[in-house]
């Protein structure tokens, strides 16, 4: 008989100190809760996009010292004005009515728009663009297209039709100011809009505050979906609503603890952690009917002794499954992204403490609820029509029936997936926090395509002087084969006193505080990191080999499309190694606990598979992977282990690996694949809510999670079994036909 291991002896010591001592675990509970309650009024949300890149990597460095010198335009509202024709009188007007009125709202710095240009009269003298009283429409159509042949910078604010411009309103950088700034300049925007003219707001302080607002709304939402969800799935079931509303103390306790260490922690909620407390109640909630379903087994024990022994033959797969995931975790906490490392740190330790959580409320809630008749009567009538699985328990049959047909479809499909998988390449957009009908992006999107790109490559160079500059512009215009290159020297031209016309928050992004650099900059069209890389890397090799420009010292190209092409695409590099870590970590934590390198390779196969076919979907589908798809990638695989661990705790309680045959592997299936159907779909309905969330990363973190997770369910049920009949023969003896 094999002796008891360490880790089983300190289970029964610690569930038998919870048998003598109940009183005082029940005041241990109560303190988790008071801790989960202080923590929750600390919390704090996060909204700024440049938190997601902030670390020790050399593109951040770059983009961080240009960003110190000159003013960004990460307070810039932008406003588009749209009209048939705007260089018709009435259009002007109305456009010049609303910037007149919207420079005098508290916030607003500064307006740069074409009516901030000058040009040079029939005298010599320089005058307004926009003269008062305004001309008829071919007089300023005249003078428009003047002003945009010689400077670069009216054509970023006016497009060549002259039916669109662009107004730029740079805003104080107080967040609680810009919240009554921008309201008031969208309600002046509602105001003047009208037959004359139509006016839209846009600019990242818009974006922030629409992300801020997704984040509230999705925390109120998510949790509290994912709290009906659990208890309608176990509920469902369990054929209990009494049963199912006995999975619920753990997960919820776990969900205040989850946000509440947030808050004693002094961190903030972002866009990458939102979805860690929903997480770890989900989890809970797993970890919570995984142990009822072990209770329908205790038969006529004592209620106490039947919970205690429930939770303690549940204990290893319930803490196998949490260490994976924390794994999965763990491997994020080296990332050089703060914002990572901070999502690794948390995670792994809000796993942990859910499960340990889970384990001791559900002791203590089985321990007396299963006392009460109505209980007991509930437990008897499901143990007496257990649940079955569905259609889906037709699937381990059909796997053993056909092992090796499904085992090498399964690893070809693995193949393929991985090799697809490998060339996708990284993604990242601003807009990416928005949805594809959020009336926003629409915005965006039209400034696009009506004026001139959103997205900016920015080069400080240290000699400021007009001839290096224009040489700077020439040379990246033809690296870049665009003609919207500007500098200082291209704004002000000639002209002496043009550059003391410059509105301040306009000329510091143009020349550094203490005058000493000049930042070019090039609005492009981002379609994809990979593209978006290859031009910086076309200009900087285009600046290293003139001859020219020798002498001068200039920055490697930066901006925030390019910065954080570079910073995602190192990322989703890490999050790959990541995840070979954490995969290598499971086998080899699974080789420990199932005392078998083959049973931990055996495992790896059905979990690894939809990762790599997800994966491979997201390559195919061209549109690369995004930095919350590639950390859903991780962490769910770290999840959909739970599933395998589960099984192969019931094969290991059936009598264990060695001389398994076909009888005891089909019937280690069949009691864990009720429970497997009701966990994945709990996972799923969970993380599906995700999907439709106001944040799009959180979105699109769900819906790849969502994915792996029904992936996980057939892989585990039909792959799995599979495998360990015809890749484990040493422990599985096949019987014969017949």
């Amino acid at each position: 008989m094999r002796r008891p291991t360490s880790f089983a002896r300190a289970q029964v010591r610690v569930l038998g100190a919870i048998r003598r001592r109940l009183a005082w675990f029940w005041l241990v509970l109560a303190a988790l809760v008071l801790v989960a309650a202080t923590g929750i009024p600390r919390v704090t949300f996060d909204t700024a996009l440049i938190r997601f890149f902030e670390g020790d990597v050399a593109a951040f460095r770059t983009y961080d010292d240009v960003t110190n010198r000159f003013e960004g335009d990460a307070n810039d509202v932008v406003v588009l004005l749209e009209a048939g024709s705007l260089a018709d009188p009435a259009a002007l007007e109305a456009v010049s009515s609303f910037l007149l009125e919207a420079q005098f709202i508290d916030g607003v710095r500064a307006v740069w728009s074409p009516l901030s240009f000058e040009i040079t009269g029939p005298e010599g003298v320089r005058e307004p663009l926009v003269p008062f009283p305004i001309p008829d429409a071919e007089t300023m159509s005249a003078r428009i297209d003047a002003v945009r042949a010689e400077t670069p910078a009216l054509r970023r604010l006016m497009s060549e039709g002259k039916d669109a411009m662009l107004a730029v309103l740079p805003i104080t950088g107080n967040e609680a100011g810009q919240e009554a700034t921008l309201k008031a300049l969208t309600d002046l925007a509602a105001r003047v809009s009208g037959d004359a003219v139509s006016v839209r707001v846009a600019g990242y302080p818009a974006l922030r505050a629409r992300v801020s607002e997704g984040l509230m709304t999705d925390v109120i939402a998510l949790n509290l979906a994912g709290a009906l969800i659990g208890f309608a799935v176990a509920a469902l079931a369990l054929r209990s609503v009494r049963l199912g509303l006995l999975t619920l103390p753990g997960p919820l306790i776990a969900l205040m603890l989850s946000i509440g260490l947030f808050g004693h922690a002094g961190l903030a909620i972002t866009t990458v952690t939102l979805t860690l407390p929903v997480l770890a109640m989900i989890l809970a909630t797993i970890d919570s009917i995984h142990i009822l379903f072990e209770r329908l087994h205790q038969g006529a024990r004592t209620p106490r002794a039947a919970a205690l022994r429930a939770v303690r033959r549940m204990a290893p797969a319930c803490l196998a499954a949490t260490v994976t995931t924390a794994l999965a975790f763990a491997v994020f906490a080296a990332s050089p992204v703060e914002v990572i490392a901070e999502l690794g740190r948390m995670g792994a330790v809000i796993l942990v403490v859910s499960t340990l959580t889970v384990m001791l409320t559900q002791s203590l809630v089985l321990s007396v609820a299963g006392a009460r008749p109505s209980i007991r009567t509930a437990f008897a009538r499901l143990n007496a029509r257990p649940p079955r699985g569905g259609p889906f328990a037709r699937l381990p049959r059909l796997a053993l029936a056909r092992p090796r047909l499904v085992t090498l479809g399964a690893l070809g499909l693995l193949v393929l997936g991985a090799g697809l998988y490998g060339q996708a390449g990284p993604r990242y957009s601003p807009l990416d926090s928005l949805g594809p009908a959020d009336p926003l992006r629409a915005t965006f999107e039209r400034i696009e395509t009506a004026v001139a790109p959103i997205s900016m490559m920015q080069v400080a160079v240290t000699d400021a002087t007009p001839e290096v500059l224009a040489e700077v512009e020439r040379t990246i215009a033809e690296a870049s084969g665009s003609a919207l290159v500007q500098s200082i020297a291209s704004i002000t031209g000639e002209a002496a006193d043009a550059r003391d016309t410059l509105p301040e928050a306009i000329l510091a992004r143009l020349v550094s505080a203490d005058e000493s650099r000049a930042l070019v900059t090039l609005p492009f069209h981002y379609d994809s990191g990979a593209g978006a890389i290859a031009l910086a890397d076309n200009i900087d090799a285009a600046l290293a080999g003139n001859p020219a420009l020798a002498a001068v010292e200039i920055s490697p190209v930066t901006g925030l499309p390019v910065m954080a092409a570079r910073v995602v695409g190192g990322v989703l590099s890490d999050l790959q190694t990541g995840l070979l870590i954490a995969v290598a970590a499971v086998g080899g934590l699974i080789a420990l606990w199932a005392r078998s390198v083959v049973v931990a390779l055996v495992a790896l196969v059905p979990n690894v598979l939809p990762v790599a076919l997800i994966g491979g979907g997201l390559a195919l589908s061209g549109q690369g992977i995004g930095l919350a798809g590639g950390l859903a990638l991780t962490v769910a695989f770290g999840v959909a282990v739970d599933d395998t661990l589960h099984v192969l705790n019931r094969i290991r309680l059936g009598g264990g690996f060695r001389g398994l045959d076909r009888p005891r592997l089909g019937a280690a299936m069949s009691e864990a694949t009720p429970a497997l159907v009701t966990t994945s779909a709990l996972l799923v309905l969970g993380f599906g809510g995700s999907a439709f969330a106001a944040t799009q990363e959180v979105a699109a973190f769900g819906a790849t999670a969502t994915g792996i997770f029904v992936l996980a369910l057939l892989s585990d049920l039909l792959v799995l079994p599979a495998v360990v009949a015809f890749l484990g023969p040493r422990f599985y003896r096949a019987s014969p036909k017949g």
